[in-house]
């Protein structure tokens, strides 16, 4: 938490709490990358084109008629899933970020607390067998706030319930709060 991190075992976790949740400045958007991986995209498809027009040339050179391997293209698509996967991950983080989230930077099971686990791309729970098709470890919680958590300092987060629970014996002369509901 803020104000030096009473917290055990979970080093930085809402380092960036009272981060700007709308983003601004020099950050990308979700809508930016995904016109960049259209534009990959297109760009694969005109580097495939162009190597198919130089292949049907007879009178040209075999060097030439060659010159544009099919990995280039491979390799521009490639960019493009990739730039489309961190379209997916920010439009994520973005959603998770919206007033009354979860602010903990670390995912959780809300029924089980932190029994995750993560492999390619994907979290499921190890007690109750939830899953995700996302990597859910890796970012913001994102879950309905339900509590207030108060380091010794004075530092302030919102949490869910299921961080609130595994918070609970880890504040060192804070307080967890619950945050009343209308």
């Amino acid at each position: 938490m803020r104000g030096g991190g009473v917290e055990k075992g979970v080093e930085g976790l809402f380092a960036d709490a009272d981060a700007d949740p709308v983003g601004g400045g020099d950050e990308p958007t979700p809508a930016e990358l995904r016109d960049l991986q259209a534009r990959a995209d297109a760009l694969a498809r005109d580097v495939a084109a162009m190597r198919e027009r130089l292949r049907e040339q007879p009178d040209l050179p075999r060097g030439v008629r060659g010159a544009l391997p099919g990995a280039v293209d491979e390799a521009l698509g490639q960019a493009a899933r990739r730039i489309g996967g961190a379209a997916e991950k920010l439009a994520r983080v973005r959603a998770a970020q919206q007033p009354g989230s979860c602010t903990a930077w670390w995912g959780i099971c809300p029924r089980c607390g932190p029994t995750l686990r993560t492999e390619d791309g994907r979290s499921w729970c190890q007690e109750c067998g939830a899953g995700w098709g996302y990597d859910r470890s890796q970012g913001p919680c994102g879950e309905a706030a339900t509590f207030l958590a108060m380091d010794a300092q004075g530092g302030t987060v919102i949490v869910c319930a299921a961080h609130g629970r595994h918070m609970q014996e880890r504040l060192d002369g804070g307080l967890l709060l619950a945050i009343p509901t209308l």
